[in-house]
């Protein structure tokens, strides 16, 4: 059996959650006793991490491992839709109906468009994390 691990999707999860709890990765490098430049590479999917590791990051974040793990999970439905909830919340009528637009897009693709999509998807969520870090240091 062979399992191709997604390590860059994990760093942005694991990126995400230290985000959204307000952390740096020098905070985060504290608290974990792992070193500033090896969670940098955790976060970019420079480098491959274990089991530990990730159940240590997990309980720092306040996150479940499922959280961090689930584009390698095959049944992650759960985990998706609240993440998809958590997105939508607070989101703008013309938001919801972009995001809307986008789904139908997706949906009418198939499925192995979506797949595809998802490969790639690494550095347009990188792209997009740096332009939302830009507004956010214009605002």
């Amino acid at each position: 059996m062979n399992l191709d691990i997604d390590y860059k999707a994990i760093g942005l999860r694991i990126k995400a959650a230290r985000v959204q709890k307000g952390l740096t990765q020098s905070n985060i490098s504290k608290l974990t006793g792992l070193s500033t430049p090896h969670i940098s590479n955790i976060e970019t999917g420079n480098t491959k991490l274990g089991l530990p590791t990730i159940i240590h990051l997990a309980n720092v974040l306040d996150v479940s491992v499922d959280e961090l793990l689930c584009d390698n999970i095959h049944r992650s439905e759960q985990i998706y839709c609240h993440e998809l909830s958590d997105l939508l919340e607070g989101c703008s009528v013309d938001e919801l109906h972009i995001i809307s637009e986008l789904v139908k897009v997706i949906k009418k693709a198939g499925i192995n468009s979506a797949k595809k999509a998802r490969k790639r998807r690494t550095k347009a969520e990188m792209a997009a994390a740096r332009a939302a870090e830009e507004a956010a240091k214009e605002a």
